[in-house]
Formats: C-alpha cells, structure tokens, sequence
C-alpha cells in the first residue's frame, strides 16, 4: 500500500507540477501576481481529497517556477529597450544565421540579467564561449510571438537585435570551458567525417551518431517531407550504444559491475553535453538513467513512469521546454506514443507479418504519426504521412549504417574500403527521402488553434486510459527501454 501510495504522489505531483508551468506559460501577462499560486497553495491545503490536494499544491509549485524565470520589470536590459547599446558576454549558443549572447556587460558596466540577446551572426564563424562585443539597437521579444515560442523562448532569449549590428570578437573561448572544448571536438569529429564521406553522406552519419544538423538545404528539406528526421536525432538508441560501450569499459578497467553502471551515468552527461544538451536529449538521458538507476536496486523500469519523471526533472530546471521547445514536445509525445500505442497497434495489425521486424516497424511509426499530429499541425502548420512508407525501408537500414559508420570513422582514413558499407547504407537512406517528395499529396497543411492541440490530447489520453488502460494496465515499453534493460541487466544479473 505503501509503494502504490509513493507512486501516486510521484504522478500526481509531477501532473499538477507541469500543469502549473503549462498554465503559466499560455497566459497572456509577462508576470503573474504572487497572491495567485498563493491562493492554489492555500486552497489545495484545505482541500481534504488527498489526490487533489497534491495536484493543486503542485500546480502552485509550477506556476511559481515558471514565473522565476522571467525578467524583472527593472532588468537592465529591459530598461534599454529601444536604444542603440553596446553589450559584451560569451555566447551561449550558436545557429546557421543566429548567435545568442550571454550578456554581463552594457555601454561598460557590469549587469546581472536573466535574459539572452541574439543577434545576425552575418556569415562570421562564432562558437561557443568565445566573447563577443555587440552593438545595436535592442528589441524585445513579445510572449505571444510565434518564433519566440518555437525557440527563443526555450533560450532564454527574451531580447534580440534588430537593424545594424556590429559584432566584434573579444576573446576566444576558455580552454578550461568544459562545453567549449567538448563543442570544438565535437566540429572536429564532423570535419574528420566530412573527409571521409564528404557531402551529405557524411552529415548524415554526423546526425545518426550525434545528432548533428549539417545536411544541405536540400537534403534537409527532403527529410523532413519524408517525415525522417527523427533518425537524425539523438534519442534512447544512442543512450543504449553509450552504456553498451562503457559500462564493459568500466568493468575492464576493474570497477564492480554496480559501480560500473552508476559511472556510466556519467558517460551519458558527458554524452548528452557533447551532442549539445538540446531537450530532446536530455530527456533521453534522464530516462537512460532512470532505467539503469532502477535495474541496479532491483527495480523493473516502468517506461511510462520514467517518462514522467524524466519530462519532470527536465522542466524543473527548464519550465520553458514544456511549451516552447518543439524537439522536446515532440520528443516527449513520440515517446509516449510508443510506449502508449505500440502494443494496441500491433494487435490491430497482426495481419502485417513479422518479418524483419516489419510489423514492429509499422506499429511504431503509425503510433509516434498518430500522437505528433496536433502538435505538428500547430507548431509547423504541416504535417507529412510519407514517414508511414519511408520508415519501412529508413528504419532496417540505420542500425547498418551507424556501425559501419561507426568503423570508418575510426579506421576510415587508413583502409578506405572500409568506408564503403557506410557510404553505400547512408546514400541509400537520402535516395529513400529523396523519393518521397514524388507524393506531394502526403503532406496535409493545416493550422489549428492551441486549444484543440489541447482538446486532442485530452481525447486521446482519456481513450487510451479508459479503454486502453483498464484492458492491459500499461501497454509494454518501447524498444529502446526494453534494450536498455536487458543490457543492464546483463550487467547486473552476476552481482
């Protein structure tokens, strides 16, 4: 009775947590006033339901978390809006056209502000933790615009500058700066891979390894149409090959396989920092983690609980991925629609033959399709089917080509033959985006209101539990958990 009644505090809190931070971040004003999740507080303490009380106890915890995030009235850089300033800082983060700035000094006085400013990058090569000097004239970003929700908002980038912008170098970046030198190996790797598979073949390999986006424009383009992007991503497969990968290290070198299995939770921040911590991949890891936390105490991973958890801690010290960031939404609901849906699919299409795991492939597509429709429909206006047939022929071929991939990064640039199977796995996949762009008829334009994105998911969750829910208790987990666990648990069986 106990542990049922933990774990209902644990859902309860962490639904009513994000609940806060999701109602804060769709309202209309910059800044709440305080007497409000006040008022939640004191109302959620009265309440004598058990389970209501911890959702609105906790929904006044999300609402105050939120807020903490905001700029003051009297931010420094709030108070210049409209002037011509000159700032200086280290960059944070870097885009194709767009640098943001980590701004400590403005027109020579030191500042402590929340916020970030971007500015046009012009073509210059900036990374990160180098300082910068800007001069131009600040803007703020408004709450309600589009772009400031779909990205500058995850950033922190409550400021931006708009028209001439002079841009100076200061400083390079700090050599002791762990995610400086982390990023400059990280652009080393790309351009030793870009040597031994030069174009988008190797930008390709870069993404399905780490997660890099330097395919061409058009490329690009062409995998997003094929609804194939999710296989430049990092995601659980890429937290299983780093535990696969060090945890046997760890024992090697002679540490105990519990103590193995914990340092390899190490490995995965490492990981996660060198791929660039995008919210996508922390959830991942988060999860990662959890499954191995929970196989070294002897606990069987529930992967819908881990998932909760991992959207948790990642918006405790992130409120503004629930909302604003896209990777992370639809990270989170791809996820959930395979541990969800994966299972009832495959029931349904039983008549789809297993072979070489077709069925699995088809169940798992469909289900991540069905869950990201309203989301993508709201964020993008669009959304592409083609990822229901490309997917069939993608999915087999990756596994192949992050080996091979994997061997001619290593070996590559002394036996090139060696590169060949990579090459020919990775041209394959960019021939199967490219095809889908024949079917112009698979991509369905629509833009719907943020409400029914609400209403949908409300539909969808209430079906699931009630006819889903009751029938199998939770569908089984998505392959990537279940990988991960039987690879710890290897680990962890002679201990």
């Amino acid at each position: 009775m106990k542990a049922y009644s933990f774990q209902q505090t644990m859902i309860c809190g962490s639904l009513g947590f994000l609940g806060g931070v999701m109602l804060h971040a769709y309202t209309p004003l910059d800044q709440i006033a305080l007497w409000i999740p006040g008022a939640i507080l004191l109302m959620g303490c009265c309440i004598p339901n058990r389970v209501a009380r911890i959702l609105l106890i906790f929904c006044a915890i999300g609402l105050f978390r939120f807020d903490l995030t905001l700029p003051s009235v009297r931010d420094p850089l709030g108070l210049r809006t409209g002037q011509v300033l000159t700032m200086e800082g280290r960059i944070a983060s870097v885009r194709s056209y767009q640098a943001v700035l980590d701004v400590r000094v403005a027109e020579g006085v030191n500042i402590h502000s929340k916020s970030h400013v971007s500015f046009s990058s012009q073509g210059k090569w900036i990374a990160v933790g180098e300082r910068w000097r800007v001069t131009c004239r600040l803007e703020k970003n408004e709450k309600s615009e589009r772009r400031f929700q779909l990205w500058d908002a995850r950033k922190g980038i409550f400021f931006r500058c708009r028209g001439s912008t002079s841009a100076v170098r200061v400083e390079e970046a700090v050599p002791t700066d762990l995610i400086a030198v982390l990023a400059k190996w990280r652009l080393s790797i790309s351009r030793h891979i870009d040597r031994i598979l030069p174009g988008d073949e190797g930008a390709l390999l870069a993404g399905i390894l780490y997660g890099e986006r330097s395919l061409s424009p058009e490329a690009n383009e062409a995998f997003k149409y094929a609804g194939m992007t999710h296989l430049i991503a990092v995601s659980g497969s890429n937290i299983v090959l780093v535990v696969s990968l060090f945890v046997p290290f760890f024992l090697w070198i002679g540490y105990r396989r519990p103590t193995a299995i914990l340092l390899s939770g190490g490995a995965i921040l490492l990981f996660s920092l060198f791929v660039g911590a995008e919210a996508s991949v922390v959830r991942a890891a988060i999860m990662g983690w959890l499954a191995v936390l929970a196989r070294v105490f002897g606990r069987k991973p529930q992967a819908v609980h881990l998932l909760l958890m991992a959207g948790t801690v990642m918006v405790l010290f992130d409120p503004w991925a629930l909302a604003f960031d896209a990777g992370f939404a639809l990270s989170f609901l791809a996820t959930w629609g395979l541990i969800a849906w994966t299972e009832p699919l495959s029931h349904v299409l039983r008549w789809i033959p297993k072979w070489f795991g077709l069925r699995e492939i088809v169940a798992t597509t469909t289900a991540a399709t069905l869950i990201t429709t309203p989301y993508l429909l709201w964020a993008f206006e669009s959304v592409s089917l083609a990822g229901l047939v490309t997917n069939l022929f993608a999915i087999p071929i990756v596994g192949f080509a992050m080996l091979w991939g994997a061997v001619a990064l290593v070996f590559g640039s002394w036996i090139s033959w060696l590169s060949y199977p990579a090459q020919g796995a990775l041209q394959a996949m960019l021939l199967i985006a490219s095809f889908a762009n024949r079917f112009p008829f698979l991509k369905i334009a629509l833009s719907i209101p943020v409400w029914l994105v609400f209403v949908s998911y409300g539909c969808i969750v209430l079906h699931w539990r009630l006819c889903l829910g009751k029938e199998r208790d939770y569908p089984q987990e998505s392959s990537n958990i279940n990988q991960l666990s039987r690879t710890t648990q290897a680990f962890v069986r002679p201990f």
